[in-house]
Parts: structure tokens; C-alpha cells; sequence
């Protein structure tokens, strides 16, 4: 089944209005979610006791910090990815970062999900700067 996992986005209604076009199912997720695996998430089964844990250690959150947004793409269609792609370039809507779900990631926390898109942006703004 397509899902969009929304991760920090605060105002979800264009994508929500967009998914629903396309018969794609959102999940809002939030930071007491930081810690659990995107698997689980994909799936609905998240661990209420790890969840409030998770946000109770998250650096991010106890600083006041909140991680960048991320809009995650689970087992879209080629069609519809570029169609929501498109749709939210064309409608302005700003999203920090975005991946797809993937086998490998899938095993990932979200905070190391988010971590490692950290990183990508980091090194695409070093290689940029130095070209």
C-alpha cells in the first residue's frame, strides 16, 4: 500500500488534499516517534512505552531544536512519485528533506534516517561550494 510518512511537517494539508487524489494514505509521524524504526511506523506498530522514551532522550527535542522536516515516500508508484513530486514543487509546498522507503532503510530509525540526509546535504553543500 503507497503511504507518506510526514515527519515535523507542520502543516500537512496540501499533501494531505494531494494523497488523497491519488488514494495514498499519510502518516503524521512526530518527535516521540524519533527513535522508532521506519519499518514500524510503515506498519502502525509502534511501541507506546519506547515512543515516550524516545522523546524523553532525544537531544533534539530536549534542546528545543526540532529536527528538519521529512516527507517519506513508501511504496509509491513510479507515477505517482513523479506526480507528487511535481505537484509539490509546483504548489510551493517547502520540505526540508525527503527520501523512499527502501529495504535498506527501512531496518532505520527514524533519527537515523534522519541523520544520514544530514549528512547528504552536508556533503552536496561542500561539493557545490568547492566546484
Amino acid at each position: 500500500m503507497e503511504k507518506l510518512i510526514c515527519f515535523q511537517i507542520e502543516n500537512t494539508r496540501e499533501i494531505e488534499r494531494l494523497a488523497s487524489n491519488m488514494k495514498i494514505r499519510v502518516i503524521k509521524a512526530d518527535a516521540s516517534m524519533y527513535n522508532e524504526m521506519l519499518d514500524s511506523i510503515v506498519n502502525g506498530k509502534i511501541s507506546s512505552v519506547n515512543s515516550t522514551f524516545s522523546a524523553s532522550i532525544s537531544p533534539l527535542v530536549t534542546e528545543n531544536k526540532l529536527p528538519a522536516d521529512i516527507l517519506i515516500f513508501c511504496d509509491l508508484s513510479e507515477k505517482h512519485l513523479n506526480r507528487m513530486l511535481f505537484e509539490l514543487k509546483s504548489r510551493k509546498v517547502q520540505i526540508d528533506l525527503k527520501a523512499i522507503l527502501t529495504p535498506t532503510n527501512r531496518k532505520w530509525t527514524l533519527r537515523q534516517l534522519h541523520d544520514e540526509l544530514e549528512r547528504e546535504r552536508a556533503s552536496i553543500f561542500i561539493n557545490n561550494k568547492i566546484q
